[in-house]
C-alpha cells in the first residue's frame, strides 16, 4: 500500500489515510498516533490488515467540538 496517498474506501466513497501518513501530516510520530487510535480519539476503519483513519468522521467529531 502506498502510504504517500489518501485512499478512498471503495464502497462508501470515504477518503481515509495510514496512520504513518497522518503523522507526518501533523507532525507527529506514528507512536503518538497508534496511541491516540489505541485510545479511540481518531476514528478508524479495518480495510485488510491495516487500520485506516476515516477523515470524514474525524473532520465531523471536530466540527462537533471533539479534540483531540
Amino acid at each position: 500500500m502506498d502510504q504517500q496517498q489518501v485512499i478512498v474506501n471503495i464502497e462508501s466513497g470515504v477518503p481515509l489515510m495510514h496512520p504513518d501518513l497522518f503523522a507526518e501530516k501533523i507532525g507527529r510520530s506514528p507512536g503518538v498516533v497508534g496511541g491516540w487510535i489505541d485510545s479511540g480519539y481518531l476514528p478508524t476503519v479495518k480495510v485488510g490488515r491495516y487500520q485506516l483513519i476515516n477523515l470524514v468522521l474525524l473532520s465531523e467529531n471536530l466540527k462537533k467540538g471533539k479534540v483531540l
